[in-house]
């Protein structure tokens, strides 16, 4: 399938700090307390390229094999995260590895079932964490298991992957985290029922370079990065990333189902 042009949907810059109430809160779809803009770019298609590498770009893509069946992984979170915290440690070595949460989505009205409610598939250009929330979280996740991740360097990586056997619908969409200025990475509150957390919201600038893989199988996943606690400017920390909608889309004849992990990782 070629490069193509689409609608991304970005924040609109504003004087005071942005925040919306999650849909773990509001039962579906988030609540903006922010203005958002759409802008049509370009995303080009990088399925049989290699050129790309998490500390540069962000994100890699790559093929996937578990022994556990896409229909079985909702039953079966454990031997998922086996399988994960295998597939990952042949890409990066880590000293330590903690899956702490495992997200399905789907662009059905309905979403796709999670223990804290349904979830769609996300339609503002955004990264999980920010500088200060990455650390918390991973304070969070690692004091009490791995007390000593101080001294290492700890990464947030996402594995996204498809649950459907293709994707024809809401595909996900991977800035180039190079072509990204910190000026643009918005921090924005998100209201949580029993916390407040933060992420950034991607705003608009030109120059952003936006890419996707087509017709991704589920034996195929997209990793990229969250979080990074190297602030040495030596690696890109920061991925933005967002669902985006394939020209003719048929949503209900070609719902997406994907699956999402999030793991810190200690080098």
């Amino acid at each position: 399938m070629p490069d193509i042009l689409s609608n991304i949907t970005y924040i609109v810059r504003q004087k005071r700090k942005p925040y919306y109430e999650s849909s773990a809160l509001t039962g579906m779809v988030p609540k903006l307390h922010f203005k958002t803009v759409t802008k049509k770019v370009l995303i080009k298609d990088i399925r049989g390229s290699k050129n790309f590498s998490l500390n540069r770009n962000g994100f890699i893509f790559k093929k996937i094999k578990f022994n556990l069946e896409e229909k079985d992984i909702e039953n079966n979170y454990i031997q998922y995260k086996k399988d994960l915290s295998k597939f990952i440690k042949e890409l990066f070595p880590y000293e330590y590895i903690d899956i702490f949460d495992i997200t399905r989505r789907s662009n059905e009205k309905t979403g796709a079932s999670n223990k804290d409610g349904p979830r769609q598939p996300a339609e503002r250009a955004h990264v999980d964490y920010t500088n200060n929330s990455g650390l918390e979280r991973a304070k969070q996740i690692l004091k009490n298991k791995f007390p000593e991740f101080r001294k290492y360097r700890v990464v947030q990586i996402n594995v996204w992957r498809p649950l459907c056997s293709k994707v024809l619908s809401s595909p996900l969409a991977i800035a180039d985290a190079s072509s990204i200025s910190q000026k643009d990475l918005i921090a924005t509150d998100q209201i949580f029922p029993d916390r407040i957390g933060e992420i950034y919201h991607l705003a608009y600038e030109k120059e952003q370079k936006w890419y996707w893989v087509s017709q991704m199988r589920n034996h195929e996943a997209l990793i990229f990065k969250g979080w990074d606690s190297d602030t040495s400017n030596k690696t890109i920390r920061f991925t933005p990333h967002t669902s985006f909608n394939i020209p003719d889309q048929k949503i209900n004849e070609h719902p997406r189902q994907s699956i999402e992990a999030r793991a810190f990782i200690v080098l």
